[in-house]
């Protein structure tokens, strides 16, 4: 089931419930129908499932608008119960007959809400697009909302976040004044667009404008929910005490309107890792606990695996090993799904941008060819002699120019190909990488971590299976690692089975988290569609330059060379930071 990173988008479909407008009628009976069911979906998702069908028997008899109400209530009840097959069979089959462009836009909301849900990303897509390309025909301010938020939500759970970004800031100038449900809607999201892409001083900097606005707008749960996201962001950053209380009462004003909801859940999770970083694991299992039952019950993956991790972590605290075990079997089990998932969704994403960009550049070469039919009609009129030998010359003119253009857009791409990426594994090669880590170390203001790693026997893989089989392996890991990467680290092969991250702004810490992260990300590599079973692992050496540090970034490199080499003698699968002691954690993968 595809992820739903923003529940703003749930607060649309109640909002457009609540304010959803009514005609006049002229039958008594649908019309009594149609206030009930509205009325009933206000109070619940269920609550108007007998009134619904009431009105699906007589939807001959129906006027025009009157089904148009009918089916707007129907798609509303389908998104609250989860219903996304029927959601989708239903869009589509009322979209055809609706020609009025504001309820198009509410039935394309739909759509692309149900697709996205059930995993169809490509299809939702298009219909988000179908969506946007009404945007200048729309009237009602709802309609324009519902596209937009629509569209914000979808790119960002395909974490095209520049673009939801763009959207975003859209909705918040849909009112003149930039106050209101868009403005507050619109900011929220420009808010955990920032929380989600770990630029927490971006977030808190837009975080107070976004209460001001959701809290003159009515709109409370939306400010908790943000708050929420900063609550967790600083307990996530090393909050202390004080944050912790202030997170715990925030916790419990937030479940007072949703218990289960993705921000509540996050909260939750990052209390109770506080309460295991300050020692107390019993007070961290009870948060955990919550948690991970709300985040079980629900279809984000993310936040089950998140969750199931801090489990398993604070079951090892507390010494129950055969707990922590199950815990981390299931978190494991998620990221593997997560990996899937996040390859699809960016497939998806790349392969519509592809189809949207030929369009649009097939609409611009159709729309230059028509007016060089216009002005050879005009010359037609003057001289035919004239128009022949013009058509000649800019046919041959046009024919050069595209195919200058095309050599050199090959020749580029081709460049930049050969000179900056690793053709087998699609990451940075070793000059690409070592220019870009250098670039990264003349800012000598914070840390910055080095970490080099190397598959272990690789050489037997080769050797065992073939060399297509270890080439795949390769590919396997590269895709792995760059999942587990935050947007500004830098990642390359070194050469043959060696790979290095640059991290900067990062300490000693966080590298090493980080790379147990990727360490038992490569241990939890199923190796089965290679077509051979064997497990793959690797072993990790970190450096760290420190704050004002004057160390290169070759002489860092040199230092991790030296640690990854501690940690292959002293027997693979492991980590090495340069001046300690080797952490194995083979037994815990």
């Amino acid at each position: 089931m595809a992820e739903r990173p923003i529940v703003i988008a749930a607060l649309w479909v109640a909002f457009c419930l609540i304010i959803l407008p009514v005609t006049a009628y002229s039958q008594i009976g649908p019309e009594i129908l149609l206030s009930k069911a509205r009325n009933e979906l206000n109070s619940g998702p269920d609550a108007a499932k007998s009134t619904l069908e009431q009105l699906g028997k007589i939807e001959s008899t129906l006027s025009p608008d009157q089904r148009i109400q009918y089916f707007r209530l129907l798609l509303a009840s389908f998104a609250f119960r989860g219903m996304y097959k029927e959601q989708v069979t239903t869009s589509e089959k009322v979209l055809p007959d609706i020609t009025d462009s504001d309820q198009r836009a509410f039935v394309l909301y739909y759509l692309a809400d149900g697709y996205s849900s059930l995993g169809e990303y490509e299809k939702a897509l298009r219909a988000m697009n179908d969506s946007i390309l009404l945007l200048p025909k729309l009237v009602d301010l709802k309609a324009k909302m519902g596209v937009l938020q629509s569209a914000v939500s979808l790119l960002e759970s395909l974490h095209a976040y520049d673009e939801a970004s763009t959207y975003a800031q859209r909705l918040i100038e849909l009112s003149s004044d930039r106050t209101g449900l868009p403005a507050c809607m619109g900011a929220g999201d420009q808010v955990e667009i920032a929380f989600v892409r770990h630029d927490g001083d971006k977030a808190r900097a837009l975080l107070p404008e976004a209460i001001k606005l959701c809290d003159g707008a009515g709109h409370k749960i939306i400010t908790l929910s943000i708050q929420a996201l900063n609550a967790a962001d600083q307990l996530n950053s090393g909050g202390d005490a004080k944050v912790l209380q202030e997170s715990i009462a925030l916790l419990a004003n937030l479940s007072k309107f949703n218990e289960r909801s993705d921000y509540t859940i996050q909260l939750a999770d990052a209390i109770a890792k506080r309460y295991l970083a300050f020692g107390q694991p019993a007070k961290a299992e009870i948060y955990a606990t919550r948690a991970t039952q709300w985040a079980n019950a629900g279809n984000a993956i993310l936040l089950r695996q998140q969750t199931n991790e801090t489990m398993a972590a604070i079951m090892r605290a507390q010494g129950k090993l055969e707990q922590a075990l199950n815990y981390l079997d299931i978190s494991q089990s998620l990221w593997a799904n997560l990996l899937e998932e996040r390859s699809r969704k960016d497939l998806a994403y790349q392969r519509v941008k592809f189809q949207t960009q030929d369009q649009s550049n097939q609409l611009s070469l159709l729309s230059q060819i028509n007016r060089l039919l216009t002005s050879e009609r005009e010359l037609q009129e003057r001289n035919k002699h004239s128009l022949e030998l013009l058509v000649l010359v800019t046919g041959l003119l046009l024919a050069g120019v595209v195919i200058w253009l095309i050599r050199t857009w090959r020749q580029k791409n081709d460049y930049r190909t050969f000179s900056q990426i690793d053709g087998l594994t699609k990451v940075s090669n070793r000059g690409h990488f070592i220019a870009c880590a250098a670039e990264a170390f003349k800012d000598a203001r914070g840390s910055i971590a080095v970490v080099l790693f190397d598959l272990d026997e690789f050489k037997q893989v080769n050797d065992t299976y073939n060399h297509a089989t270890g080439d795949w392996v390769l590919k396997m890991v590269s895709l792995t690692i760059s999942n587990c990467l935050r947007a500004h680290d830098l990642f390359g092969r070194i050469g043959g089975e060696e790979f290095a991250i640059c991290l900067p702004g990062t300490a000693e810490h966080e590298a090493t988290v980080l790379a147990e992260r990727c360490r038992s990300a490569i241990a939890a590599i199923d190796s089965g569609p290679s077509g051979h079973n064997f497990s793959i692992t690797a072993s990790f050496g970190i450096a760290i330059r420190p704050p004002h540090g004057h160390a290169s970034f070759e002489e860092t490199l040199a230092v991790a060379d030296h640690a990854l080499y501690r940690a292959k003698h002293l027997g693979r699968n492991r980590i090495a930071v340069h001046g300690e002691s080797p952490v194995n954690t083979a037994s815990t993968a």
